[in-house]
C-alpha cells in the first residue's frame, strides 16, 4: 500500500537531517534546489549532482549525453534558485583503459554544455575504477535580489512550468522498453527563463525527477495541494505525446518520474499573473499553465477520461516501492491506473 509519507524526502532526512547547518545558510534541508549561503550582502550558491544510476542502468550510454547531463543537472538546480553560475568542479571515475574516442565525446558534451551556460570547468578530481561515474558541483552567485526557495507558495496561486513536460520519462521508456521509439533527450537548464521567474515567483523547483515527484515535495514543504486544471494531455511534450499515442500509456505515467525533463515548476501570486505573462511574452517565451495551489494536500488532475484525486505522494512513491526495479515499476504504474479505472 502506498504511504502518505514522501519516501525520497524520508531517506534524505535520515542521511542528512542531523548535520549542522551553516549559520549563514538561507535554506533548511530540502527547502531549495541548491544550497544558499548569505555572504557580504550577496549569496553564494552551490549544488552537487551525480550521473551514477543513469550510467549503471544504461539509461545513458552516449558519452556526449553523459557529459552534457553532468553539467546540465546541477545548473538546472542553480536556475531553480535564480542564481548565475560561475563554473563547475568535476569529479570523474573511469577505467585506466578508457577508449580515447569515448573520452573525446564526454569532453565534448561537457565543453558544449559549459559554453551554452557561459560557464567553465574550474577544476576537480579524476580517479580510476572499473565503472564510470561522474559528479559535478556548480558554483554560482546571486548579486542582487532574493533567492528562490521551494517554500513560500499559498493557496490560490497559479502553477506554471517553463515548457511542456514528459520528455524525460518518454526517453527512459524508449531506452528500457522500446528502443525503436525515436525520443531525443538533451534538456537545457532554464537559466534565461529563471531571470524572469525570480522576479515574480513565490516558489520554484526543477522537474529533474518528473512532475509528480516535484509536486509531492512542494506539497509536503508547503502543506498544500494542487488542482491541475489543464488536462495532462495538453501538458505533454511532442515526444511524450508520441509515446502516449504509440504505446497506449496513460498521460500521467509519462509525468510520474523518476527521470524528468529539467524544466522549472513554479508558482505566481494571482495579482501578479498578468504582469508576469506579459513580461514572458516580451522575453519571447510562453510559460505553460498547469493549475492552482489548493489548501488541502491532495492532487486533482485529468488523465484521459479519468478525473483523479489522490494524495500528492501516491504517484511519487511508486518508484521506491518497486525498489528501483524498472520492470516492477512499470507494473506498479499500470496497477495504479487500473485501480483508478475501477473506482471511476
Amino acid at each position: 500500500m502506498t504511504s502518505n509519507n514522501n519516501k525520497e524526502t524520508d531517506i534524505i532526512r535520515k542521511v542528512a537531517g542531523n548535520f549542522a547547518r551553516h549559520p549563514s545558510q538561507v535554506n533548511q534541508l530540502m527547502e531549495a534546489d541548491a544550497e544558499i549561503i548569505r555572504c557580504n550582502g550577496e549569496y553564494l550558491v552551490l549544488k552537487t549532482d551525480g550521473i551514477h544510476e543513469e550510467i549503471k542502468t544504461k539509461l545513458y550510454e552516449d558519452p556526449y549525453l553523459i557529459g552534457w547531463m553532468a553539467v546540465t543537472a546541477p545548473i538546472s538546480d542553480i536556475a531553480a534558485v535564480g542564481a548565475v553560475p560561475e563554473g563547475i568542479l568535476l569529479s570523474l571515475q573511469m577505467s585506466l583503459h578508457t577508449d580515447e574516442d569515448w573520452l573525446k565525446q564526454i569532453q565534448a558534451g561537457i565543453n558544449d554544455a559549459c559554453l551554452h551556460y557561459h560557464s567553465y570547468v574550474l577544476g576537480g578530481d579524476t580517479n580510476f575504477s572499473d565503472s564510470v561515474s561522474i559528479s559535478t558541483t556548480a558554483v554560482a552567485h546571486i548579486k542582487a535580489g532574493r533567492p528562490l526557495l521551494r517554500t513560500g507558495m499559498k493557496p490560490g496561486e497559479w502553477l506554471y512550468a517553463t515548457s511542456f513536460l514528459g520528455t524525460g520519462n518518454a526517453f527512459a521508456y524508449s531506452r528500457f522498453f522500446n528502443q525503436a521509439l525515436d525520443v531525443k533527450f538533451r534538456p537545457v537548464a532554464r537559466l534565461a527563463e529563471s531571470r524572469v521567474i525570480r522576479t515574480y515567483a513565490t516558489s520554484c523547483i526543477d522537474t529533474s525527477d518528473g512532475l509528480f515527484p516535484a509536486l509531492a515535495v512542494l506539497s509536503e514543504l508547503n502543506n498544500v495541494g494542487f488542482d491541475l486544471e489543464t488536462p495532462l494531455l495538453k501538458l505533454l511534450s511532442e515526444d511524450a505525446g508520441s509515446v502516449h499515442r504509440y504505446e497506449g500509456l496513460p498521460e500521467w505515467m509519462l509525468l510520474a518520474g523518476p527521470h524528468g525533463e529539467y524544466e522549472l515548476l513554479f508558482t505566481v501570486a494571482s495579482e501578479k499573473q498578468n504582469e508576469f505573462e506579459k513580461e514572458c511574452e516580451s522575453e519571447g517565451w510562453d510559460p505553460v499553465y498547469l493549475g492552482k495551489v489548493t489548501a488541502v494536500p491532495q492532487l486533482d488532475f485529468i488523465t484521459g477520461p479519468l478525473k483523479i484525486q489522490c494524495h500528492p505522494h501516491t504517484i511519487a512513491n511508486l518508484f521506491y516501492e518497486s525498489n528501483g526495479d524498472i520492470l516492477a515499476y512499470l507494473q506498479l504504474l499500470k496497477q495504479q491506473h487500473e485501480k483508478w479505472v475501477v473506482n471511476d
